[in-house]
């Protein structure tokens, strides 16, 4: 006999995103069922470490962290051109913090709410009646499981679990996340670390890399490549002995992957929403997902709150999701997506030429981006910028095709972010819209 339960919303997924969302739905009297196929304990454990800006906790609702959660408050922090001659330091405040325990914090807000985390639940299949989303099967403990909800979300991670088994024709891309599509993320956690060595937050722009603060002393030595584990790990071998040599003890060892690619054009369909990185709504500029998330699940939880209290659960009334969040920061990371490949491509020395030159790279640019995810210039910067790289060309520090490949990337990425934010205001112009973003993107098209 199949177990069978009910809610309002069904989360797939007990990760940041889908606890957040779901903590939000039970503030407004809603009752959510999370569905999580680790044991709670372990979720986080393959980061362990992470870090939010100071800025996105009032945003967000979210008290500061404090106790097991806290590792330490860093008020600034460094870019590294690759010949370590400038260090240009960002005035943004990050709190370092041990994610398994920000975890736990997030299912006790569920559960204080009324919600309920269900841990070593795996979803099998979702259910699909009349054309709507109405639950899923699933696992709980090697036991069948039936969750059905008004609403049903993945917020599974990257892999997408319940996205990628809709049908083909629900609405929303169900295509699983390509390699080519992926960061593979290393982490080493080292301690006893020599005197000279970096301390507080370093970014090494060029090779994708960075040092920041662990527990103690400790420091975690992290990069992010596409190309799978070993060229992760052996990029980031070659990055720390080039820099450091072999400093300290290696306490462990960790990977993951995050996804580095355009969201789907749609995240709703009947009954349904996708959010996090099942949603692929990481920061292009640096992979992270935690507080980029958040802003779409906010989004997504006032919309689906107003849709619960009306009745009216279908694509049409859950599409302002779509339209509020690519119009504001879907738009802003289309944009970045197409710019920094362009970006990521510049030879060592070319990276060297704009760090001393404060272009890109500059602490203010930096900052910028870190808060808006973008950087804004006015004509008189942008004509500035452009006289220094024609200067980088004319003087053989810049390649001239580097030149065309960073204008022309800047170029497209002003079409595709003026396109997302004229992103259909309901299901009708969809269809028109994808066609031409396809373009945009360089895709296939009917």
């Amino acid at each position: 006999m199949i177990r069978q339960l009910e809610a309002d919303a069904v989360v797939v997924g007990g990760g940041t995103s889908g606890c957040y969302f779901a903590w939000r739905l039970g503030q407004a009297g809603l009752r959510t069922i999370v569905l999580e196929k680790r044991r709670l304990a372990d979720v986080g454990q393959e980061i362990d470490i992470f870090h939010m800006d100071e800025v996105r906790f009032p945003e967000f609702g979210l008290p500061l962290p404090t106790n097991g959660e806290l590792i330490g408050y860093y008020p600034t922090g460094l870019a590294w051109s690759p010949d370590l001659q400038v260090k240009n330091e960002v005035r943004y405040p990050f709190y370092v913090m041990h994610k398994p325990a920000f975890h736990q914090r997030l299912y006790r807000y569920v559960e204080r709410e009324g919600g309920q985390v269900l841990e070593r639940a795996e979803v099998v299949w979702p259910l699909i009646e009349g054309g709507f989303l109405v639950g899923v099967r699933a696992l709980h403990q090697g036991a069948p499981l039936e969750v059905r909800g008004r609403i049903v979300v993945d917020a599974s991670g990257i892999d997408g679990c319940l996205r990628t088994r809709l049908p083909a024709d629900f609405g929303v891309e169900t295509e699983p996340i390509r390699e080519r599509d992926t960061l593979y993320v290393c982490l080493e956690f080292r301690d006893d670390l020599p005197p000279g060595t970096p301390t507080g937050l370093n970014f090494y722009p060029f090779h994708k890399a960075f040092w920041n603060p662990s527990r103690g002393k400790g420091a975690i030595l992290g990069i992010g490549q596409p190309g799978g584990y070993d060229v992760a790990w052996q990029k980031h071998r070659e990055w720390r002995e080039e820099y450091f040599g072999n400093p300290g003890r290696v306490v462990k060892r960790t990977q993951g992957r995050t996804p580095y690619r355009r969201s789907p054009y749609s995240l709703v369909g009947n009954g349904f929403m996708l959010m996090g990185d099942a949603a692929f709504q990481t920061k292009p500029f640096s992979g992270e997902g935690v507080t980029s998330s958040f802003t779409a699940c906010q989004i997504a939880a006032e919309v689906a709150i107003a849709a619960l209290q009306l009745g009216d659960v279908s694509r049409a009334a859950l599409w302002p999701y779509n339209t509020r969040y690519f119009r504001g920061q879907g738009a802003k990371f289309a944009s970045m997506f197409v710019q920094l490949p362009a970006a990521a491509g510049l030879s060592r020395r070319e990276v060297d030429f704009l760090f001393h030159h404060n272009i890109i790279f500059s602490g203010e640019d930096l900052r910028q981006m870190n808060l808006d995810y973008e950087t804004r210039l006015t004509p008189r910067d942008t004509a500035a910028m452009a006289a220094r790289l024609a200067w980088g060309v004319a003087s053989g520090r810049f390649s001239a095709r580097s030149f065309k490949r960073l204008l022309d990337a800047s170029s497209a990425a002003a079409r595709i972010k003026a396109h997302y934010q004229r992103y259909p205001e309901d299901p009708g112009g969809f269809d028109a819209w994808v066609q031409e973003a396809k373009k945009l993107w360089g895709e296939e098209t009917i």
